[in-house]
């Protein structure tokens, strides 16, 4: 059996409250379903068995780190046609292409802009 598919529904992993509240306003705003978590554990305990259309995953989350959540997601049997985005303060030279080679559909540097944020990640959106 397969993992139980939430159409338009986006996953926002994210441990400081004031961004993840952000984050939800914004994508509830456009529409969107969004389901949070502030560990990568109990995201990826729900990822195990659900496929949203988008996840947004912060890097420096406390115990479980943001590359080893992917790592976890791309195991999955659903986990390769899942877009994952890092949201991330890590905005140094080399920072984003260390990202996308690891497996990250996309980086996007922290503070978001609310007002470019949809459009910067509707493109990665599964229906």
């Amino acid at each position: 059996m397969g993992a139980t598919k939430h159409q338009n529904t986006i996953v926002v992993i994210e441990d400081i409250g004031s961004i993840t509240k952000l984050l939800s306003i914004i994508l509830r705003k456009a529409g969107y379903e969004v389901i949070t978590f502030e560990t990568g554990e109990s995201a990826c305990e729900w990822l195990r068995d659900n496929l949203p259309s988008l996840v947004l995953c912060d890097i420096m989350l406390p115990g479980m780190h943001g590359e080893e959540v992917l790592s976890y997601i791309r195991t999955l049997a659903h986990g390769n046609d899942l877009n994952v985005l890092a949201v991330t303060a890590l905005a140094n030279p080399g920072d984003r292409e260390r990202l996308l080679r690891h497996g990250f559909t996309e980086h996007i540097a922290k503070p978001i802009n609310p007002g470019t944020f949809i459009s910067q990640i509707q493109e990665y959106i599964q229906p």
